[in-house]
């Protein structure tokens, strides 16, 4: 049995057309889905939606099949945030998360209209967009043929449609390297003696004195200060080049990758495991260098991103 329908929206809208106050309908999202005013019990639909995730919950614990997926709508309030509304529903805050394109707990909800799905598990879009939807979809990949294939009609902010394609994945719960993405604490600080003396992006290049993008962070600190892994991994290049002197390398989960470069003495080898909690070098001056300190990078598919939004207690 096909267990969400388009045809069922259109017969949810046809009842709320007919039956419901016009200040509950005449929101065009109120079309396609069923509208929650607040959490509580006095909104009929929020009893029905509470009502829906228990019998979810009973048919999954019971290991029957899984009653009809739907949906409901809720505009946030300006107090609420993701932890809060995931309480408030009953659910899963990846679940909310993921089905809502939420990448990180710091979005800022207030005014935002949702979906709140009639169960638990993940939604990964068919075309992921973000860094959290390409390590969700990667966990997951091979097991798309097994997921539920979902296109849902969403409410544009110019009051238009589009519709999104979805894999369902049910009861399923985000893998430890996509919860740390999503609360922002995907890595840990390397150096957290050191201060930060050169942020991520366009500066003054220190040597030709011409404006470039600088890929990673400097953070400096005393010469022999120790360096650790930012994040468990295996090492995957060691060396010595001219500009960076000393360097490791680190391939992590998710198709990540951090860099250390400028280092004094290099304490780990080549293929070699290590955790967050290793030391794996010294700060130096090696290479090009204006003074000891640490050229931190961390890559996602070879591509450079913000160490300073990656790793708490890291700022620019």
């Amino acid at each position: 049995m096909t267990r969400i329908t388009i045809q069922r929206y259109f017969f949810l809208s046809l009842l709320l057309i007919l039956f419901l106050p016009g200040r509950l309908w005449s929101s065009p999202e109120n079309l396609l889905y069923p509208r929650i005013e607040a959490l509580n019990y006095s909104d009929l639909n929020y009893r029905q939606l509470q009502e829906d995730i228990e019998f979810y919950y009973r048919a999954a614990g019971a290991g029957k099949e899984l009653p009809p997926l739907l949906f409901y709508s809720y505009t946030t309030g300006n107090d609420e945030n993701i932890f809060s509304l995931a309480s408030q529903a009953g659910l899963p805050y990846e679940t909310i998360a993921s089905l809502n394109r939420i990448s990180s707990s710091s979005v800022v909800l207030g005014g935002l209209t949702i979906l709140i799905p009639s169960q638990a598990g993940i939604f990964i879009p068919a075309e992921p967009k973000t860094d959290l939807e390409f390590i969700a979809l990667s966990w997951r990949l091979g097991r798309q043929s097994t997921a539920e294939k979902l296109t849902l009609p969403i409410l544009t902010s110019d009051a238009g449609l589009t519709r999104q394609s979805y894999f369902y994945f049910p009861g399923e719960r985000f893998h430890d390297v996509e919860r740390a993405y999503f609360l922002g604490i995907l890595f840990s600080n390397p150096l957290p003696e050191g201060i930060v003396s050169s942020g991520y992006g366009m500066r003054q290049n220190p040597f030709s004195g011409h404006n470039s993008f600088h890929n990673g962070i400097d953070i400096a600190a005393p010469i022999q200060t120790s360096v650790y892994a930012a994040r468990e991994g295996e090492i995957t290049d060691t060396g010595y080049n001219e500009i960076f002197g000393n360097y490791i390398e680190i391939a992590h989960q998710g198709g990540y990758s951090t860099f250390y470069g400028h280092l004094n003495k290099i304490f780990v080898e080549l293929h070699s495991q290590v955790n967050s909690t290793m030391i794996i070098a010294e700060v130096g001056s090696s290479g090009r260098s204006t003074g000891p300190h640490l050229h931190f990078e961390i890559r996602k598919e070879g591509l450079s991103r913000n160490p300073a939004r990656l790793t708490p207690g890291l700022d620019e």
